[in-house]
């Protein structure tokens, strides 16, 4: 068994160095965010905002009518989160970036097959889920949609040995299972247990894999919706997929017929949300009824745009992005941030969609919000996204309370302020802890300021990028600064 177990843990061990390494880490990034208690939209917007594309696609997603039909615009991640809620948020994102850690799989066949099954379970699970009123649907349907994530892994990324498994399989009476272990030393689903706790994909997950917890509730409905994905591809009409829906119709308490409409439901569903995810040829090898098969074209537009395999990240690995800056990205943002606090929101938020501005919209390497201390002597950073955003929100605790300080400055003044990169330019307000911490300039600082009161700054900078801060951007940053201090100052006035 510890041979099995060396195996598995090799595959495992690849899986994460060389072949799903972006989708690892997003997994890790998310998840702890959503479920740390002290977490805010900026620590999940963090690890999505990393990639443009992931980005964009995320919002596209979240703005169109399945996921967000009362229209409600939604241009930055944080506005995402907060509309929909972590955990709808983190179930897009962890299927998008599925999506494109298999992007470039070696057995293209066996794979489309497995992410069809895959999704297709998925939106089973989370509908049924839905219908009897479960709470926590989305990790429903996260968990189903990862419990074959050995299968897709494998025939993602194996070598020869993928033919050989096929070749068995198709030769031999041994059920999929066996031929695993005869060809491979372990089972797949083996494999899926391994990355599921090696990447801490969550207990949902784990429970689902395991035969001791199958009768709970929520572990009940992901085996359900893998269950009518696998029997679907011996056809709705067929003598076992009838069964199998009794039987489960039996275990939710609905009516058979009820039931049979729902699931035909459901599958047209899923062969829309798959192509909305841009796996266009996944979503036709997800089994639709008799009276549903229609031309793929009917699922091709979503909010006007076709989305595709060909839209999958092009980016190298490795290459660090700093967002341009983008006047329509910046009117869009500073659109949804008066639309946010009309509905009062807590004025966190606010923060979080003004450092997504400055960050994907005025295109600066990193943002930051620093809060001034009750004595009105420190600042330390509350939030920070891009460029060492986490470095910065451990570290950054400057004393203010000396008039040489450039911060100092900034909070007396209540004036924006570009530091240049001129060396001959720097005065001595730029004292060496402040140097330490940010590097050198160029940065832009400006004090936020509530009902007439300082109550910390706003600072972004191209440090990382050495990218040169010209007006424009300095009357862009000043702009998202002035809105989020007159909007924090009306949520104020509103107690």
């Amino acid at each position: 068994m510890s041979q099995n177990n060396n195996k598995v843990n090799n595959w495992i061990k690849q899986l994460s160095d060389e072949d799903m390494p972006g989708f690892s880490g997003t997994v890790v990034g998310v998840t702890d965010a959503v479920n740390n208690e002290d977490s805010s939209a900026v620590d999940v917007a963090q690890t999505i905002l990393r990639d443009p594309s992931l980005t964009s696609r995320l919002l596209k997603m979240a703005n169109s009518f399945y996921y967000n039909p009362n229209g409600q615009e939604m241009s930055t991640v944080s506005r995402a989160v907060m509309v929909l809620g972590f955990d709808q948020v983190r179930a897009l994102t962890l299927s998008l970036v599925l999506v494109d850690s298999l992007s470039n799989g070696k057995h293209r066949e066996k794979l489309t097959e497995e992410i069809a099954q895959s999704f297709h379970a998925a939106v089973q699970a989370q509908e049924l889920a839905k219908k009897i009123k479960c709470k926590k649907t989305e990790n429903i349907f996260v968990a189903t949609l990862l419990s074959r994530l050995g299968n897709m892994a494998f025939w993602a990324f194996a070598d020869d040995k993928a033919d050989i498994l096929v070749e068995l399989v198709e030769l031999s009476e041994m059920t999929e299972q066996e031929a695993e272990r005869e060809v491979l030393g372990f089972s797949l689903k083996e494999l899926t247990q391994g990355l599921s706790q090696s990447w801490g994909l969550g207990d949902l997950l784990d429970d689902s894999l395991s035969e001791t917890k199958k009768n709970e509730p929520n572990v009940m409905l992901v085996n359900v919706g893998r269950k009518l994905a696998q029997v679907s591809k011996l056809g709705w009409d067929s003598e076992e997929a009838t069964l199998v829906i009794d039987e489960i119709a039996k275990q939710l308490d609905i009516k058979s017929d009820d039931l049979t409409e729902i699931t035909h439901a459901n599958a047209k569903q899923a062969k829309a949300i798959t192509k909305m995810y841009g796996i266009t040829a996944a979503s036709k090898k997800i089994p639709q009824a008799q009276y549903d098969l229609i031309d793929d074209e009917d699922y091709v537009q979503v909010d006007g745009d076709l989305l595709d395999v060909s839209d999958v990240d092009t980016q190298k690995k490795g290459v660090a992005f700093y967002p341009e800056p983008d006047t329509h990205v910046q009117l869009t943002i500073l659109s949804d941030i008066a639309q946010t606090i009309e509905e009062s929101p807590s004025i966190n938020i606010i923060f979080e969609m003004v450092l997504e501005g400055l960050y994907r919209g005025v295109g600066m390497d990193r943002s930051m919000f620093a809060i001034l201390s009750k004595d009105r002597k420190k600042l330390s950073c509350k939030y920070a996204l891009g460029t060492d955003n986490e470095k910065l929100r451990e570290e950054f605790r400057i004393d203010v309370s000396l008039s040489s300080n450039i911060f100092n400055k900034v909070m007396k003044t209540k004036k924006a302020v570009h530091i240049s990169a001129d060396p001959s330019k720097i005065d001595g307000t730029l004292t060496r802890d402040v140097l330490k911490l940010l590097g050198p300039p160029p940065y832009l600082i400006m004090p936020t300021i509530v009902r007439g009161k300082v109550i910390g700054i706003f600072l972004a900078d191209r440090n990382a990028s050495k990218r040169v801060i010209n007006e424009k951007d300095l009357l862009a940053f000043q702009q998202f600064c002035q809105q989020a201090n007159m909007g924090l100052t009306f949520l104020s006035m509103q107690g």
